[in-house]
């Protein structure tokens, strides 16, 4: 007589129900923050907000090839690590790759610079986009499943600290995290040069006639032997910030 299937016990159901939610990934808060990135890179072409003499419809090209990766992705439902290793994100991140080489040769050709401050946000979003496409295998393999890491959390350096003009209350600091700089507005009081603090890369925003590319994680500086650069393990209060930030992001695409 064949033996009837055996009951699974409560902690095997618990068990399977975790790793659906592992596998989750349409709700993977790095993959929500990557299609936002590539949607605010549609707005910037489908509507030409950079004032740039540039083949666009290489730009869209690139995009929409991108644009129909990104829901193979979201919605394969295995786990992190390997969604970084299938071939269409390969192909997502180099079509990206692509769009970031023709817009990065008309701005050296034409000598672009942004004239207004609609055109300096536009490009800073840009970069930022680029930035979440071009981090997001790293993302899926070298860092915890929780959404304050969706997005760069560094440890920066202010060098520069100025106020923001016409305004009582923002100071504009230019901070390096050992490879670039980077300009953050805040309203965070004592800022001073040499000051070590966290940072999240956000998307940017402009403040009183000042493009904000990052935003502090607190006021609290990071000890003085901190490493410059990205922090895969900054202070539980930084985290917590970081987390709530991206999990505004996320709302929008879910």
């Amino acid at each position: 007589m064949a033996s009837l299937p055996r009951e699974r016990g409560l902690s095997e159901v618990f068990d399977s129900v975790d790793l659906m939610n592992l596998m989750d990934t349409a709700k993977d808060a790095r993959l929500l923050v990557l299609e936002d990135a590539l949607r605010r890179l549609h707005e910037t072409v489908g509507n030409r907000k950079l004032k740039l003499h540039v083949d666009y419809s290489r730009l869209a090209a690139a995009l929409q090839k991108a644009g129909s990766l990104i829901y193979e992705i979201k919605y394969s439902y295995i786990p992190a690590p390997n969604v970084a290793e299938l071939e269409v994100t390969e192909k997502l991140v180099d079509s990206i790759s692509e769009f970031r080489s023709v817009l990065e040769e008309a701005i050296k050709s034409y000598g672009y610079r942004p004239s207004t401050i609609n055109e300096t946000l536009n490009l800073a979003n840009v970069y930022y986009s680029f930035r979440i496409v071009e981090r997001l295998k790293v993302k899926l393999q070298d860092f915890p499943d929780d959404p304050a890491f969706a997005v760069d959390i560094l440890a920066v350096e202010v060098s520069k600290v100025q106020n923001v003009q016409d305004s009582k209350n923002l100071t504009e600091c230019r901070c390096t995290d050992g490879t670039r700089i980077w300009k953050i507005v805040t309203n965070i009081r004592d800022i001073k040069p040499g000051l070590k603090l966290a940072c999240a890369v956000l998307p940017p925003v402009e403040m009183m006639g000042s493009i904000s590319e990052a935003m502090f994680l607190g006021g609290t500086p990071l000890p003085e032997d901190t490493v410059l650069g990205p922090m895969k393990n900054p202070p539980p209060s930084a985290i917590d910030q970081a987390r709530y930030k991206v999990i505004e992001i996320t709302k929008r695409m879910i």
